[in-house]
Parts: C-alpha cells; structure tokens; sequence
C-alpha cells in the first residue's frame, strides 16, 4: 500500500540545516499494522507527517495506493488526505464540540450531508465503544475516552490508512491496553493499514507485525517484531528490547549464575514460539548423556507469537556438550554460551 524511496527531510535553521529524515526506504502492506520506534529527535514523527502531506520531503518519493503523496499540492492532496485518518498524543479535541460533533466535524468539511453524517457518526461511536457519550463534551471524558473520539473522528470518511502518532503516550498502562486492543479489533474488522509511531517498545510488541527502529534521522533496523525481540541486532534495539522484556536484567542474571555455579558450562537458549511446547530440556539429557539444570527462565508474548529465553548449566563429557550444540542449533533453537 505505501513504499517510501530515498525519503530525507531537511530543515533549514539559523543555526545551519538540520537533517531530520535521511535517505529512507520501505514499503508497508496492506492491512498490516506498521509500528515506526525512536527516542526524541529520531525523526520519526517528522516521516509520519510526510505520508499525509503535512511535510514535504526535501528529497525522495512516498507512494500511497499509486498516488505519489509527495508530488500533489493543493485539491488533489486534500481529497488524498481524506483516505488518510491522523489521531494524535494530545487528542486535538475541539473542546466546545460533543463528541457527536467533533466526530462529524471531518464529514462536514467533505460536504456529507447532515442524514449521512448522522448514521455514520452513531456508527462510529458505538465502533469505539462509546455508547451514551455522545453529547458528552470532551472536558467531561477521560484520556482514554477522548482516544477513543480521536479514533473514531480519524475513521470518519472511511480512511485506508490510519496514522498513529504517539496515541498512547498520554495515557496510563490500564487504558493504553484498552487503546491498543480498540486499534487491533478495528484492523480486524475494517481491514484498515496502521502506522504507529512510538517511543514504547510494549507497544510495538502487543500489536505490530513489523517493526522499524529510528535513530538520527535513519532507519537502523527492520523485520517482523517476533524477529527483531528474539534477535535485535542494534544497540539501540537491544535497549528497546529490553523495555519490553521480563529479562531486562540480563547482564546482572549472567554474572550471578557464574558467581552461583562455578562448575559446567552456562547457555542461554532463545526459543521461538513452537518450540516452547516442545521436551527440548528432556530430548537433550537422554539423547547425549548429560546433566541438564535449569536456572532461570522468561517468556514474552508478540503479536506473531510467543519466544523465551532458558539460561541452562551442562555438565557432561567434551564431546557430549559439543553434540548438544549441534543437535540446538538443528532444531533452531540459539544457544548462547554464557561461560565454556
């Protein structure tokens, strides 16, 4: 639905020029929720703007659904805008508007008329989950209900594209939960491409199927989030990762086991989803003759299915440990030795 080619921004200070999107390059499918992580100043939301327009690149191409965002001005972009939701960090609510109002608000601007807007708008309001508010003003909601009228004003004139900037960061764990499970039923049944952007690595975990990392203006790394958690190959990935983990504190588990367990060898082993109902521990013990002690273990849960980490000790003959690693590294599961 979207590739961007050799996107870069450039902004143009007093203090010289500023390159917030450098030579970026991807394509989204249709339907796929798309997350985009970065800290501060990554560029991240700077790219979001560009897919609707709000910026133009200084160089490269954006093309959604064959239209090339990047090269149309005037009434050709506003009417591409229309297939384009946005919701926002802080809402954007127009506080003197019901909710019914300010959901009806873009259907105006398009010319629908008061019948139509009418029945879409109770459509979209029992969509969100938000039955009975619908002359309720947004000073009288909470955070997770203003969300909701923010998404349900982004889907008003029927989008192919909902862009997500930072939507959950004002909200507390409880209803980011809510919020995030709210956008991946509306995927579901609308079939509706999502572009995240997020500082929030759990985020990404709980809904995305792909992930892109932003650091210094650049896409650093890219792949399915089930890939990029079980073996992220940034630094900056790692730190992400380990957001979004139980085992945020691997180094300190590491050096305690070679401190507890000065004998055998120490490994991690990083399981994918189908092997963490497999006997692996039990096929190895009978299979090469070796003493198995499990010490510590994790598991964590994406949208692409489950992975886990297994920190393990073996003891046994040289050339029994050494068929061990072969036999793992056959049925795919990563053995990290923590100490030979």
């Amino acid at each position: 639905m979207i590739k961007l080619e050799n996107v870069s921004k450039t902004f143009q200070t007093r203090n010289g020029a500023v390159d917030a999107v450098k030579n970026v390059s991807f394509e989204i499918e249709t339907g796929e929720i798309f997350g985009i992580i970065g800290y501060s100043g990554a560029g991240k939301s700077t790219l979001i703007r560009m897919f609707n327009g709000l910026e133009t690149p200084t160089a490269g191409n954006i093309q959604l659904n064959d239209i090339a965002i990047s090269n149309i001005q005037g009434a050709d972009l506003r009417k591409a805008r229309q297939k384009i939701g946005m919701i926002f960090q802080h809402f954007n609510l127009l506080w003197s508007r019901t909710v019914a109002e300010n959901i009806a608000f873009p259907l105006e601007i398009a010319g629908v008329k008061k019948a139509e807007r009418e029945r879409r708008v109770a459509e979209l309001i029992h969509l969100v989950g938000l039955d009975g508010r619908d002359k309720s003003y947004p000073a009288q909601l909470s955070g997770g209900q203003k969300q909701r009228v923010g998404i349900a004003r982004a889907l008003a004139n029927d989008p192919d594209v909902l862009l997500c900037d930072e939507a959950t960061s004002a909200l507390d764990p409880q209803t980011t939960s809510e919020v995030l499970n709210l956008l991946t039923d509306i995927n579901k049944r609308l079939g509706l491409t999502i572009i995240l952007i997020t500082h929030e690595m759990p985020v990404i975990r709980k809904i995305c199927n792909r992930v892109a990392v932003m650091e210094g203006g650049k896409v650093v790394e890219l792949g399915e989030v089930l890939t990029v958690f079980q073996t992220p190959q940034q630094e900056i990935t790692r730190r992400f990762v380990s957001q979004a983990t139980d085992d945020t504190q691997t180094a300190e588990i590491e050096q305690m086991l070679i401190e507890t367990y000065p004998t055998g060898l120490l490994a991690r082993l990083v399981f994918t989803a189908s092997q963490t109902t497999q006997p692996v521990i039990t096929d190895l013990a009978k299979k090469f003759d070796i003493d198995i002690s499990i010490l510590h273990g994790s598991m964590t849960q994406t949208r692409n299915g489950a992975y886990g980490f297994l920190f393990i000790q073996l003891v046994g003959a040289e050339a029994n440990i050494a068929a061990t690693k072969a036999y793992l590294a056959e049925i795919d599961v990563r053995m990290e030795v923590i100490r030979a």
